[in-house]
């Protein structure tokens, strides 16, 4: 395969059927905007409420006026890991909250200012915050949602047994419920020959250790490491790229061995990369009512 072509399949936005790739990023970013501006001057909330030492390492809470307990929404934006912000992520927060749930919105560092390895650190760091915190304020339930390279980090979570171990041995793990990975990248190898990799840089190791749905398949896990009393949703728009359908189908296939409850959504009317997120501004969006179902 050509590298032109290689490229294109990991560039979502060349795959809607709603416009071409520059018009569809135009309106993805006005979109994001006008979403977050719109939000932050009707909800309440408190923002950038730093988790780190850094300027990105921080996160917003929308619905501050909830009950202590009410049920947390993590979201996790994305952008390979090496662009956008929690300052442009707003779109499950009107709907979300709208239904007495509150909506945490996470920044992290980029690459190439620092590594993957160090982006996926800051999200267990900031994900034990939470759970730490709503421990404290009786929360009932946590669930947490990542989109692409978001998605990504998500996942990062299940597959590292020493931090769910630490979770459990402090009394946070059973707050989380669940995870919703939508339109992720699964994969890291393929990256290696993309332009997005002078940004990434990434290592032979941390394409071993962040590949989670790799084209070779590894050795099934064993029963005993299987992750309980957990729901895993992971959905793709049926008009995203082919090889993030493809990534998000193996990803739900490896999960099975490890997870117990694994939910696997292709979403079908021309959904694509973008307004699969756009989207969740609607209370009727079929992803928001799922959300809204799990959480509720």
């Amino acid at each position: 395969m050509a590298q032109s072509e290689n490229e294109k399949l990991y560039w979502p936005s060349c795959w809607s059927k709603r416009w071409d790739s520059d018009k569809l990023l135009e309106h993805y970013f006005k979109k994001c905007e006008e979403i977050i501006s719109k939000a932050r001057s009707s909800i309440s909330c408190e923002l950038d409420i730093p988790y780190g030492t850094t300027e990105r390492t921080k996160f917003d809470i929308y619905g501050t006026n909830l009950p202590k307990d009410a049920p947390i929404f993590i979201f996790i934006h994305g952008g390979y890991w090496m662009e956008f912000t929690k300052d442009l992520s707003g779109f499950p927060v009107s709907s979300l909250v709208s239904q007495g749930i509150k909506v945490i919105v996470c920044g992290y560092d980029l690459c190439p200012n620092v590594s993957l390895t160090e982006i996926v650190l800051e999200i267990k760091i900031f994900v034990e915050k939470i759970l730490k915190d709503a421990h404290a304020f009786g929360t009932r339930k946590i669930w947490i949602a990542g989109h692409s390279a978001g998605a990504h980090l998500a996942a990062s979570l299940l597959h590292d047994k020493n931090w769910l171990n630490s979770m459990t041995e402090k009394g946070y793990r059973n707050l989380l419920k669940g995870l919703i990975l939508i339109a992720g990248v699964y994969d890291l190898k393929p990256l290696l020959t993309t332009s997005m990799n002078d940004a990434l840089k990434l290592t032979p190791q941390e394409v071993k250790l962040y590949s989670f749905a790799p084209i070779e398949q590894n050795d099934s896990l064993t029963e005993s490491t299987i992750i309980q009393d957990l729901k895993v949703i992971v959905t793709v728009g049926e008009c995203d790229s082919p090889v993030f359908i493809k990534e998000s189908i193996r990803y739900s296939q490896k999960l099975v061995e490890f997870v117990d409850n694994v939910e696997f959504l292709l979403l079908r009317n021309n959904i694509d990369h973008f307004d699969i997120v756009e989207n969740l501004v609607h209370c009727d969006f079929q992803l928001t009512k799922l959300i809204l179902q799990h959480i509720k």
